[in-house]
């Protein structure tokens, strides 16, 4: 049986892949997204477009903490402090479009 959500959201890991000198580094939050219906997705995979698609998704992060290792509240604004990194930007991406795409092949 499939249950009718008005609002679907989810909640994932997004692994961020961070520069670091000579390589990369792992970091993961948890991210939760609300599922954006396909009229409201934007065909065009420019940054502008993902960062209206990434604000209009996240609904709240967890699992941040900030340069003296305390944690970090999630805020609009930290949303939007977080979506003008590219590479976590790319993690976000890939995290919502991943999880959504798997949904829809499921189904």
């Amino acid at each position: 049986m499939f249950k009718v959500v008005s609002e679907p959201t989810f909640t994932h890991p997004v692994k961020v892949m961070v520069p670091v000198d000579g390589g990369h580094v792992e970091q993961t939050f948890k991210t939760k997204f609300r599922v954006l219906p396909l009229d409201d997705e934007d065909a065009d995979a420019n940054e502008q477009s993902e960062r209206a698609t990434l604000r209009r998704a996240i609904v709240s992060m967890s699992d941040l903490t900030g340069d003296d290792d305390q944690p970090v509240e999630y805020s609009d604004g930290l949303r939007d402090q977080l979506i003008a990194v590219p590479y976590v930007r790319i993690a976000l991406m890939r995290a919502y479009i991943s999880a959504v795409a798997k949904a829809r092949v499921g189904n």
